[in-house]
């Protein structure tokens, strides 16, 4: 025997359906996500050598004064996490990862060279900054890759 159990909501159900999908439709609409105008993320070509290449052809802006600018990405630091303020003005939404580059310094007087490791961060996008925040180039060496 197979039964089939066909039965035709009453108009109370009907309405109380109808009721329930309106619901969502009520629901609050994904909020566009906040932009923030920072002035300490627009690079003036005068004052530093800004050293990532991306940033060579970068469209140039005017401030009030008449002075040209860029716009460039930026990390900021806090005490529990760090976060990079992009230059159109959103939050990264990424993970920003802490790395250690290798650098040489040459003492001026010697000449003597000596390695050391310094902080940088870079994003799964493939951006990397210095410890500064600036945006810089990908790293030759890494940390574990001295001798490559």
């Amino acid at each position: 025997m197979n039964w089939k159990w066909t039965t035709v909501p009453s108009s109370k159900t009907k309405k109380l359906l109808e009721k329930l999908s309106k619901i969502t439709d009520s629901a609050p609409k994904v909020k566009e996500q906040e932009k923030f105008n920072s002035y300490t993320n627009r690079y003036y070509p005068d004052t530093n050598k800004i050293t990532c290449k991306s940033y060579v052809n970068a469209k140039t802006k005017t401030d009030i004064e008449g002075d040209e600018y860029i716009m460039i990405d930026r990390v900021y630091g806090s005490l529990y996490e760090n976060h990079l303020l992009q230059k159109n003005g959103t939050i990264y939404q990424g993970k920003l990862y802490p790395r250690r580059r290798l650098l040489t310094k040459v003492d001026p007087i010697t000449g003597e060279k000596a390695n050391f490791f310094s902080p940088c961060s870079s994003t799964s996008d493939g951006r990397w900054f210095n410890n500064e925040g600036f945006p810089i180039d990908a790293p030759d060496k890494l940390e574990g890759e001295a001798n490559a």
